[in-house]
């Protein structure tokens, strides 16, 4: 493949992907406004609710599916079928139980038919979010956009037309079980060129499958339990207005978290070649330059945000949820853990580090859960940004241990440092700037945060063309 084609994947992937996270974000202006805070609440109990069950599906199939089809003399056709049918087949029997599991909490009627119907969308939204892995194994992630673009156009269409009619927060989830049945068959047909995916079913298969993922399946679990924890305790504790509040806060977070996962989807495949070829100086090299990437874009999102917040949430969610600008303020923080977290947790899995890191996650989860039960009954939704901070800040330091431990990479923070001097002056610049509006402040900054990075050279145009190399070389 040539170097212009590899480029031009990457390119048309992320453009995917920002288009997918502006029509999210209309889907959740609609649905914000539409729904009211305590509506938004219980729609959000009941989507966070499915996705600990999402988690316990997914087994950790996903990253399972890329490293082994990404493996010398791996029958990807056989492995590829054999992991959608275990997934298809654990989808329909765990799902069915969410509906059942929901009834013992005190939640209202409107989030248990919201669970019972998200169910059917979950196991949609499971086949498809899998077979992300073949597109990343084949390098054709920009496929993989232009399904989830569908599935967002589909999601805000169906969302806007319910809101129409005034149809409230059921509906409001059968507008996902629509869009995820549009994003499963849009995959599916978008992976034929590389595969003929078919429900397959070899027992030895299955259980070799498990005996790897079964590792990373605990760690999703834990992970998942502290980050999505906070908001089914807000829930619990707290009205379902403070989760609509805290809630619509947290979206901001998911699409942000997004981009981190979808870079190391690119680059799991290298440094898990990489690696098992015993290259492990090129190995390092990928790490250092995938964290100086990172500080590049978490550094100037984190500082920033502390000035456009409010008019931002104001925005996005409209009235009723002016309390989530000062949460995102706070919250914010977490991405640079979340970012770390993405980077060291996909190395672990490179390294088939799981086990040791088992401990890790349970062992945060449970400090964390501990902290939820202590702090939201009486902070309410700062009690829970708070111990996401905590957790996610502290499994990123776990997880870097565990990769220092086998591999001793070495991360330099110079590019860093030049993120916070490039961030300081772009804040500075929306504290003292008349504001036009939010949209355009962000896009200025962003412009001027960006010729100060080149200028000092914090960004480097010979680190992203080793990356396209580095995906070149494993064609």
């Amino acid at each position: 493949m040539s170097k212009a084609i590899v480029a031009r994947n990457f390119s048309i992937q992320v453009i995917s992907r920002i288009l997918a996270v502006f029509v999210g974000l209309f889907s959740i202006a609609i649905l914000t406004r539409s729904l009211g805070t305590n509506a938004f609440g219980e729609y959000t109990t009941a989507i966070t609710f499915l996705q600990l069950f999402g988690v316990i599906v997914d087994f950790g199939l996903t990253l399972t599916l890329v490293v082994m089809i990404s493996e010398e003399g791996a029958d990807a056709e056989k492995i590829v079928g054999n992991i959608f049918g275990l997934r298809i087949i654990s989808g329909a029997i765990l799902f069915s139980i969410a509906p059942i599991a929901v009834l013992s909490l005190p939640w209202s009627d409107a989030v248990k038919e919201a669970v019972l119907v998200g169910s059917i969308a979950y196991v949609l939204m499971g086949g498809a979010t899998l077979l992300v892995g073949v597109f990343q194994r084949y390098h054709a992630m920009w496929r993989a956009g232009l399904a989830e673009i569908l599935n967002r156009l589909a999601l805000l269409i169906f969302v806007a037309l319910f809101a129409w009619f005034e149809l409230g927060v059921v509906w409001m989830v059968v507008a996902s079980v629509i869009a995820n049945a549009i994003w499963l068959f849009s995959m599916l047909r978008l992976a034929r060129p590389f595969l003929h995916i078919r429900f397959l079913h070899d027992w030895k298969m299955w259980q070799h499958v498990w005996g790897r993922s079964w590792p990373i399946a605990v760690s999703i679990f834990f992970n998942l339990l502290y980050l999505k924890g906070d908001i089914l305790f807000l829930a619990y504790f707290r009205d379902q207005t403070e989760v609509g509040i805290y809630g619509v806060t947290y979206r901001i977070l998911d699409m942000l978290t997004a981009f981190p996962v979808m870079f190391m989807g690119i680059l799991l495949p290298i440094v898990v070649n990489t690696w098992s070829a015993g290259n492990h100086d090129e190995f390092r090299a990928h790490v250092s330059r995938t964290f100086d990437f990172f500080m590049i874009t978490a550094i100037p999102i984190i500082i920033g945000t502390q000035q456009i917040a409010k008019p931002l949430m104001r925005l996005i969610a409209g009235p009723g949820y002016d309390a989530s600008g000062d949460i995102l303020k706070l919250l914010i923080f977490a991405v640079f853990g979340v970012f770390l977290g993405a980077l060291f947790g996909h190395l672990v899995v490179a390294l088939n580090k799981q086990k040791p890191m088992t401990w890790g996650y349970v062992g945060v989860a449970i400090v964390t859960v501990v902290g939820y039960f202590l702090f939201i009954p009486k902070f309410g939704m700062w009690g829970a940004a708070w111990m996401t901070l905590f957790s996610e800040w502290l499994i990123a330091l776990i997880t870097f241990s565990v990769v220092y431990k086998v591999t001793k990479v070495k991360l330099h923070f110079v590019v860093a440092s030049k993120a916070i001097f490039a961030s300081a002056i772009m804040y500075l610049f929306l504290r003292f700037v008349p504001s036009l509006s939010v949209l355009v402040d962000i896009l200025i900054a962003g412009i001027l945060y960006l010729a100060i990075m080149l200028l000092t050279k914090g960004i480097k145009m010979e680190d992203v063309r080793a990356l396209k190399n580095a995906r070149q070389s494993i064609e």
